[in-house]
């Protein structure tokens, strides 16, 4: 019973960290992108942003919290193997059927699915070089909350 215990609880950490971090990395995003462009001209940015990332975090978050407090520590291989699944996954999702469903949410109309699903392919083995090394970094931050909450090894 205490383990099962440990376990909602690493649940419940992994989706809140996920959601969190996805509206801050979709917020520094936004804001970068609008700077390069010539200068914000909204603090929030475009909504479906938001709504690409937050599942895709919230659920790879999710699985980590489970995975980080039913094993003992792993291996820096096994981290850097679990960076490289994790950056992929967020970042196809996010690229392809997360752009999709937030264009849906916010504007109500899919016009241009196709490109989107072979771009936002071609945009997460582009971009993995970057993002698995910053999926490591985030997952060490997320191992370290975990630790200090007593709940992993």
């Amino acid at each position: 019973m205490w383990r099962f215990m440990e376990i909602i609880k690493g649940v419940f950490i992994g989706v809140t960290f996920g959601m969190g971090l996805s509206i801050a990395i979709s917020f520094g995003f936004m804001l970068f992108a609008q700077m390069l462009a010539g200068g914000t001209t909204s603090l929030f940015g475009e909504a479906w942003l938001y709504f690409a990332t937050i599942v895709s975090f919230a659920l790879t978050f999710l699985i980590l919290g489970i995975y980080f407090v039913s094993r003992e520590k792993p291996t820096n291989k096994n981290l850097w193997l679990i960076s490289f699944v994790s950056a992929f996954s967020v970042t196809l999702y996010s690229g392809t059927i997360g752009a999709l469903f937030g264009e849906y949410i916010v504007r109500g109309g899919l016009r241009t699915y196709t490109d989107v699903l072979v771009w936002g392919t071609i945009y997460a083995f582009i971009f993995l070089p970057f993002s698995t090394p910053l999926a490591r970094w985030l997952i060490h931050i997320f191992q370290m909350l975990l630790k200090r909450l007593n709940i992993s090894y």
